[in-house]
């Protein structure tokens, strides 16, 4: 995701010749304000919010060198442990100002659209009713559905293309994504195939970068052979909307008639692989698959010989919470217990990965959703956003494919989407998963909280839960694991 990566220089430079070793008294020092502790079974591991640098101490000896830092007393004793942890970070002399490393990065990284993903909403209309659905479940009573037009697909990649071109010159933009989504896309397959030919003509022509992907995100109901042979024959991404066996997945996932669509997705499913496709899966966790997830998982993995994955939490609806904190923790649980599966079985569990990505570089983390400045959205009608969870609104549309004149770089809705990330929500300012949270679902914290610049509460949940896991997991692994000593930096 553009601008999501990065690495941030916290480090004190008045403290330099604490860790060069020279010989002095040392000055007085504090604990930075994004350093945090967690503690278990007698260990506290120290934990940068910005860097994701971590440090294991004996709980004791972290209480003592606690005191002592508040106390400005006898440090020399501890030198190279002080010298250990300004080096990491993790302390900074009195006077260092620490809101001088947050404004260095919004400055620099917020605020400034850079585009790599287009959303073409090929259809609001679904061939199914998922009793879930975030799409289908906030349309608006007398809501009439509608198709998006071939021209309206060629304008969009269009800007889409011209976009790209103009991306500050410093957005590294590697893998540019059309991503053809609904509704049920594949019902307006005349215009899937559309979008297909013109990005293949836009890449001959090299008006799109030759690395641009196109995706696809369908429920595989209206899969047949000409279809697999268009989105093999342009290496479509496939990901493929299933929530489990037949029992788990019938439970939401049903046609118009309410019989279950799991027997033919699960055949498409199949079709695509051997077609050499390759799809992924897309699995929404919803209160028939939370509490067996890593079950759920093993099936996939064994039925379905899945090499990829992505799990969904629950969006609410407007006027209807479809989950809480409780079930965003069962969930994040969950996810965890099946990313152990699958690391061990070569399986990329997209979710997860982003923060695991994030806190192995040790990169900080700005935003969880291209939409926040990072995606153009284009509805069937033509409306142009940055967030497709307002489709059934009014709300966050400025632009218009019709409309030569728009500009997204210099549009107030895309700057202020650009912006959000928590490093600029003040709720998250003191909050230790502030690093590697990247902000959750504006769309969720407007129906929970009506406004996008409030927190997204079950994504708290979800980050801060994988986050003391990814913190422990480190511990097991090196430490525990390797025999090594707990305090030792050059383990960690």
């Amino acid at each position: 995701m553009v601008g999501s990566n990065m690495k941030v220089n916290v480090f004190d430079n008045s403290l330099f010749h604490i860790v060069s070793g020279a010989e002095g008294p040392l000055p007085p020092v504090r604990f930075s304000r994004f350093s945090h502790q967690f503690q278990r079974d007698g260990v506290a591991g120290l934990y940068h919010s910005l860097t994701h640098q971590v440090l294991f101490l004996p709980a004791d000896d972290y209480r003592e060198l606690e005191k002592k830092v508040e106390e400005n007393d006898n440090l020399s004793d501890i030198a190279r442990t002080i010298e250990d942890l300004a080096r990491l970070g993790f302390l900074v002399s009195q006077n260092y100002d620490e809101d001088r490393i947050l404004e260095e990065v919004r400055s620099h990284f917020l605020g400034k659209p850079a585009f790599g993903i287009l959303y073409l909403l090929l259809t609001d209309s679904c061939n199914l009713r998922c009793k879930y659905c975030f799409v289908e479940g906030a349309m608006p009573n007398g809501h009439v559905f509608s198709t998006m037009s071939i021209e309206t697909a060629i304008r969009g990649i269009g800007l889409f293309a011209e976009c790209l071109r103009r991306n500050p010159p410093e957005t590294d933009v590697e893998d540019p994504t059309i991503i053809c989504y609904g509704g049920e896309p594949l019902l307006n397959r005349k215009v899937f195939l559309a979008a297909l030919r013109e990005v293949s003509r836009l890449k001959a022509l090299g008006q799109l970068p030759a690395a641009t992907s196109v995706s696809l995100i369908t429920n595989a109901t209206v899969v047949d052979d000409d279809l697999l042979e268009a989105i093999s024959g342009n290496s479509v991404s496939v990901g493929v909307s299933i929530d489990g066996p037949q029992e788990i997945h019938d439970a939401n996932r049903v046609f118009t008639n309410n019989r279950g669509t799991s027997e033919e997705v699960v055949k498409n499913f199949r079709r695509l692989q051997e077609a050499g496709i390759n799809p992924s899966v897309s699995c929404t966790i919803n209160p028939w698959n939370v509490d067996t997830l890593p079950e759920v998982f093993q099936w996939m993995v064994s039925e379905l010989k899945i090499t990829g994955l992505g799990f969904n939490m629950l969006v609410d609806l407007p006027g209807f919470a479809q989950s809480n904190e409780g079930y965003a923790k069962k969930a994040t649980d969950g996810i965890i217990a099946c990313y152990q599966i699958a690391r061990e079985n070569g399986i990329y569990e997209e979710r997860i990965m982003r923060k695991v990505k994030a806190f192995i570089t040790k990169s900080l983390y700005l935003t969880d959703c291209g939409g926040y400045g990072n995606q153009i959205v284009v509805t069937p009608n033509g409306r142009i956003g940055p967030c497709h969870g307002f489709m059934s609104s009014d709300r966050y549309w400025p632009g218009h494919v019709d409309n030569q004149g728009f500009d997204p770089f210099d549009d107030a809705v895309f700057a202020e989407w650009s912006r959000r990330s928590p490093l600029n929500i003040s709720k998250c300012q003191s909050c230790y998963a502030i690093g590697i949270c990247g902000g959750g679902c504006a769309y969720n914290a407007d129906l929970k909280a009506g406004d996008i610049w409030e927190i997204d509460s079950n994504f708290c949940v979800h980050t801060k839960t994988i986050l003391e896991w990814l913190v422990w997991d480190l511990y097991e692994k090196t430490i525990v694991r390797s025999g090594e000593n707990v305090g030792s930096p050059e383990s960690n």
